[in-house]
């Protein structure tokens, strides 16, 4: 992780907290939040977890909780924000059983996701975890047609984007672009001025390629160029390389 990065912990909120259906005699399909999340890039943002019963672990194959035998809860993560976010960790945080079916006949033990799952921006992703309805060796009648409401937790990181605006000014024959950063409504401030290159053009013609930029403040860096041509109009376009912040343009004579 390079000093321009901040990696940002967020947690599922009290509205994004879901209550996933697991039945006995059907398919398990968990519901999500009734709102949508606003897409705020801020530390606390909730993503949301809902779940499936599958009968493999490789595919979401539909199944039916029975009694010994194997099945696989499918978490789902979907991402609210306008940037990818790393999931570290899902899991049941507490089981409401139903009457006549004692928590002890679920066998979550291995629920608990604990990795790096991917969820692209504004998008799902999915893992899947081992879970079972123990075999008593009783009669299980009363588990029949009944629920156990779960609630989840997790936790994800994310590394925040920062918008540039690109200027042009020359002195003489020599153009300097100049890229500034700024935060955008509930981001930390920059943690960096911007890094990258910059490409100078008149037109469709090019001058001056990917020009390093070099800091010159705490949100400014700036590029110069020397282009074999008149006093045209000068566009430079700004384009990131560390992934910290959004490409920019801008022009000048």
């Amino acid at each position: 992780m390079t000093k321009f990065r901040r990696a940002k912990a967020v947690v599922p909120s009290a509205a994004a907290l879901v209550v996933a259906a697991l039945v006995f005699v059907l398919a398990s399909v968990a519901t999500g939040p009734t709102k949508t999340p606003k897409f705020v890039l801020a530390s606390g943002t909730g993503f949301s977890i809902t779940s499936t019963i599958s009968s493999s672990r490789t595919s979401q194959i539909a199944a039916l909780l029975y009694p010994g035998v194997q099945r696989y809860l499918w978490y789902t993560a979907y991402n609210p924000m306008k940037v990818p976010i790393t999931v570290t960790s899902m899991s049941i945080t507490a089981v409401a059983a139903p009457t006549g079916c004692p928590i002890s006949n679920l066998d979550y033990s291995n629920t608990t996701f604990s990795g790096s799952l991917v969820v692209p921006s504004s998008g799902t992703n999915t893992v899947s975890v081992p879970i079972s309805l123990v075999d008593t060796q009783t009669n299980q009648d009363s588990c029949e047609n009944t629920t156990f409401n779960f609630t989840y937790e997790g936790t994800a990181t994310y590394t925040e984007v920062y918008a540039t605006t690109t200027a042009v000014t020359s002195s003489g024959v020599t153009y300097t672009a100049t890229v500034t950063a700024s935060a955008s409504s509930g981001q930390d401030p920059v943690p960096s001025s911007p890094t990258g290159r910059v490409t100078f053009s008149d037109g469709s013609t090019t001058f001056c390629t990917d020009v390093p930029l070099k800091s010159t403040g705490t949100t400014t860096s700036t590029a110069t160029c020397v282009p074999v041509t008149g006093d045209d109009t000068i566009t430079a376009v700004y384009t990131n390389t560390d992934g910290n912040f959004y490409g920019s343009s801008g022009t000048g004579s």
